[in-house]
């Protein structure tokens, strides 16, 4: 049975709880630093570590980050807010406990839209609250030794949490990829999966179709990949129905994904808010925040991806795929913006954008790079096409030139053979057509698929040079005489 199987008689409820790791300088609650490839143990201090007699102290960028991401996601922002002590007793958390946000979160609320089978759908947040991260445990099977590195213990962490407002795994994977996409436009954090910089607990209950209760939640832990967040719900889906469909209860349950297996697997009983004893920090004081303080974050937020995509949509006409292909980057939404400011036809900039440009980025396995081909380059090389001063190959050509070396436009123009501009076209199809007088009759007589034929001398001729538009119209015209 499948997921689309299922989807028939029951409904899917999903929530997310998605940890993104701050691109600070320091941790969250010491001026210790953190990189994620230092040897372990290497970047620990008194306070990440909890000694006795160390105190924490709130690092303000990771409270500017925070803002920054509630501004972009429409949330309220807190201008007073604590922090608490959630406690849980793991190797990976040496003081027993960890310091986040409970009843008096940063960030409460708040939207983000995704497309998911061509239609828009608004995800709604419960919250995003600050959290300090735990260390990370490495276990070995073989001699049944576990190890613990403590560099990442405090680092900054921002916690998103969603309403179970998602209905398919598809949506929850869209939606991470979204979250990805609108910290990386916002500068406040990579995200990069592999390096644990972006995970994702999920929450799942089964209903029955329409009857708008809620079954029973299990959460899967520290799912690591886009594609990871898919099929780790996809196969908690399963797994339930099959309790189900036996005609026994889910039991509320922590899961983790097992990856080699492709299966989720049972870790724990789940706790309950009551469980982790959550209650104020006493070391760390509520936080007054000046509304002047939050206006000025505020205004440094760019324009998001998704004001992008339905400005594209609705001001260029671009096709939704165009736009989210278009918007996957802040610098590649940035460069188009830039060639089209130009005066230069969107979904002509797209085209060479979205397929020449990514091809040549692709090839050389690069990221975009808006300085490797100019944006007036860019537009040059697309009015010489309209203009019928260079073919579409040829502008390949001189794209792939840009992109290779140092050059502009003007200076690959003088250097190669790729201005048509001197050629007679009309010359040149006037003696091809002399010279192919059969072929030039049965054109006339009603095989019209000689039409091929002749584009083909002409071509051979002018080297490829000349549009290929003109040349057909002037090409008919002169077959009608």
């Amino acid at each position: 049975m499948n997921i689309n199987d299922i989807n028939k008689n029951w409904d899917f409820i999903i929530g997310l709880e998605i940890h993104v790791q701050l691109d600070c300088d320091s941790k969250m609650f010491s001026n210790c630093l953190y990189k994620y490839d230092n040897s372990p143990n290497s970047l620990t201090c008194p306070t990440s570590l909890g000694l006795p007699g160390a105190l924490p102290s709130i690092n303000q960028a990771a409270i500017e980050s925070a803002i920054m991401f509630g501004k972009a996601v429409n949330g309220d922002i807190s201008k007073n807010f604590t922090f608490a002590r959630k406690h849980y007793f793991y190797p990976d958390l040496p003081k027993g406990y960890q310091i986040s946000q409970f009843d008096r979160p940063i960030i409460s609320g708040g939207s983000v839209p995704i497309w998911w089978n061509e239609k828009e759908y608004i995800i709604e947040l419960t919250r995003a609250h600050l959290e300090e991260d735990a260390g990370k445990s490495f276990h070995d099977n073989k001699s049944k030794i576990s190890n613990v590195d403590y560099n990442r213990s405090g680092a900054a962490l921002i916690e998103i949490v969603t309403e179970p407002v998602l209905i398919h795994p598809e949506q929850a994977k869209i939606f991470m990829q979204r979250i990805k996409q609108i910290v990386n436009y916002i500068n406040i954090s990579n995200a990069e999966m592999e390096k644990g910089k972006l995970r994702c607990d999920a929450n799942i209950s089964l209903s029955k179709k329409g009857s708008g209760k809620f079954g029973v939640k299990t959460e899967i832990k520290n799912i690591n990949s886009f594609r990871n967040v898919q099929k780790a719900i996809e196969s908690e889906i399963l797994r339930q129905n099959k309790i189900l469909n036996d005609g026994n209860d889910i039991q509320q349950a922590t899961l983790t994904w097992n990856n080699d297996k492709n299966v989720a697997e049972i870790m724990r009983i789940k706790e309950n808010a009551d469980d982790y004893r959550y209650f104020p920090d006493p070391d760390l004081p509520p936080v007054n925040i000046e509304k002047s303080f939050i206006e000025n974050v505020r205004s440094l937020v760019p324009t998001l991806p998704y004001e992008y995509e339905k400005k594209w949509m609705s001001d260029y006409k671009l096709s939704l795929n165009e736009c989210m292909i278009l918007s996957s980057s802040k610098e590649i939404a940035k460069y188009f913006e830039k060639v089209v400011s130009l005066d230069v036809s969107p979904k002509k900039v797209s085209t060479w954008v979205s397929t020449e440009l990514f091809r040549l980025f692709n090839a050389s396995n690069s990221i975009f790079d808006s300085s490797r081909v100019k944006a007036k380059d860019l537009k040059s090389l697309i009015q010489l096409i309209e203009e019928n001063k260079i073919t579409q190959n040829s502008g390949k050509e001189i794209l792939k030139e840009l992109f290779e070396s140092d050059k502009n436009i003007n200076e690959i123009l003088e250097s190669g053979n790729f201005d048509a501009s001197d050629l007679d076209i009309n010359n040149i199809i006037e003696t091809v057509l002399t010279s192919c007088e059969e072929e030039v009759l049965r054109y006339k007589n009603g095989e019209e698929k000689l039409l091929g034929f002749f584009i083909g001398q002409i071509n051979k001729e002018t080297r490829g040079k000349v549009n290929h538009e003109l040349i057909i119209t002037e090409l008919k015209k002169k077959l009608k005489s």
